[in-house]
């Protein structure tokens, strides 16, 4: 309850202040999520093996979870504006927490301010800067961002040039380690990362090329937060590697009522040998807009490691902070604070999805409906040689590193009802059926099974 407390008191500060600056505008919004989750197999380390010893996920488990983010929009003017939004957490870099988890006393360990930036227009210009942590996204079309969807700290630059084109520029500081008096410094700590992004829209069509390139420090031999997303299996040698990223996606809807979509990202490093990484990413999607149902049609590879090379060939993402949405067990669809295996990039695996959405027959209730099929990408041999095996840690897992011997179904079930204009309660039915190679990793593995009960509050 205290910490409760700490957030509206540090709400009321924000007011209070803005209540002495009367040229200050100040407007609250926010999102209240409460999910009681059943799952089967999903919890513990591992929890799908069925030889785990002590395999506590392999019994039916029970949850609740709440989240709440607080935002405080400051306007002075139309050019200049702040954000600042308060989030509840359980101390754990977590974007929410379970009931009980802290014992009587709290909701969470403490309150974190999750965004704080600053929006403000070049004077006599359209340009918009945006400085501060924020949500990133990179483009992506056909399914949630494989690389970058989630809060970082930096600068991101919007020009508008006409009606139809636009480009974005930024630098992003997704992790860096401490530098000051008193401390250890090591050199080179950091992730540094230049963004850039053209948007071309037309009526009926739109399309993105970009790219974003950096420098992955190694700090004096001490590894930066998220090297095996950016990087490979082993320690680069020298005090930076540089990491790109280069895409294009777009939108096709001339042809009323049908929708196109299509992503291709190449991403790699220049380390050498064990640490080098290189790979590639391709969707494509199709849907057709009706009076009641919305049916579509999704696919996606991405290259995986092969049996030859000790070097990666999985697709690079930023600390494991995408929001590939294929499906809502095995990837990062459907969040609802409920169990995910929360892979949020593809690296290393291919797939289609048949479904349908937007299914409604009765007043705010709607339904929706998706099969997806995904199989590896990655050469058995990176789990049959056991030095390489070895080399890989806790990587090695089907559950997080699919084969081309291994492949699983998911069938995923979301309808949502409007209780009230603010109020909106959903219910995910989702089912993962596994086939993973024995063989390969030696182990039967199960099925899976998630039921979560959401009521989100938006206001």
């Amino acid at each position: 309850m205290k910490k409760l407390v700490t957030l509206l008191l540090a709400g009321g500060m924000i007011l209070s202040a803005a209540d002495s600056a009367s040229a200050v505008d100040v407007k609250v919004s926010g999102e209240w999520l409460a999910s009681f989750t059943f799952v089967d197999n999903l919890f513990g380390r591992d929890a799908l093996n069925k030889h785990r010893d002590a395999r506590d996920g392999s019994r039916g488990t029970f949850n609740a979870a709440q989240r709440v983010r607080i935002n405080f929009d400051l306007a002075a003017s139309e050019y200049l504006s702040g954000r600042v939004q308060l989030q509840a957490t359980a101390g754990d870099n977590a974007n929410y927490y379970y009931w009980g988890q802290n014992g009587v006393g709290g909701p969470g360990n403490e309150v974190t301010a999750r965004l704080a930036y600053l929006d403000w227009l070049i004077p006599s210009t359209d340009v918009q800067v945006r400085m501060g942590r924020q949500v990133v996204s990179t483009p992506s079309y056909t399914f949630g961002s494989p690389v970058l969807d989630d809060v970082s700290d930096g600068i991101m630059v919007s020009i508008p040039f006409s009606e139809m084109t636009g480009l974005t520029v930024g630098w992003l500081r997704p992790a860096a380690d401490l530098n000051k008096w008193g401390v250890e410094h090591h050199a080179h700590n950091s992730v540094d990362l230049a963004y850039l992004a053209v948007d071309v829209v037309s009526e009926g069509f739109r399309v993105t090329p970009w790219g974003m390139i950096g420098l992955h420090g190694n700090g004096d031999g001490v590894k930066a937060p998220g090297s095996l997303d950016m990087m490979g299996y082993g320690a680069a040698d020298e005090a930076r590697t540089t990491v790109y990223w280069a895409g294009i996606g777009g939108e096709l809807a001339l042809f009323d009522p049908f929708t196109i979509t299509g992503d291709f990202i190449y991403s790699g490093n220049d380390a050498n040998g064990d640490a080098e990484r290189r790979g590639w990413y391709a969707a494509l999607g199709a849907e057709m807009k009706a009076d009641a149902v919305t049916p579509f049609l999704k696919g996606w590879y991405a290259s995986g490691d092969d049996a030859d090379s000790r070097k990666s060939g999985r697709m690079l993402s930023v600390d494991n902070a995408g929001a590939f949405d294929a499906s809502g067990i095995y990837f990062d669809g459907n969040d609802l604070l409920g169990a995910t295996i929360d892979n949020c990039n593809p690296a290393g695996t291919w797939g289609v999805q048949l479904g349908v959405k937007d299914v409604s027959f009765v007043e705010d209730l709607t339904h929706a409906l998706s099969v997806s099929y995904f199989q590896g990408t990655n050469n058995t041999n990176r789990i049959t040689n056991g030095d390489r095996r070895a080399m890989m840690g806790d990587l090695a897992n089907p559950a997080t590193y699919m084969t081309t011997s291994d492949s699983a179904w998911e069938v995923d079930f979301l309808s949502s009802y409007k209780l009230y204009q603010n109020l909106t309660a959903n219910l995910l039915l989702a089912y993962l059926v596994t086939d993973f190679d024995k063989d390969v990793w030696g182990s039967d593995y199960d099925n899976g099974f998630r039921g979560t009960v959401n009521f989100t509050y938006a206001f």
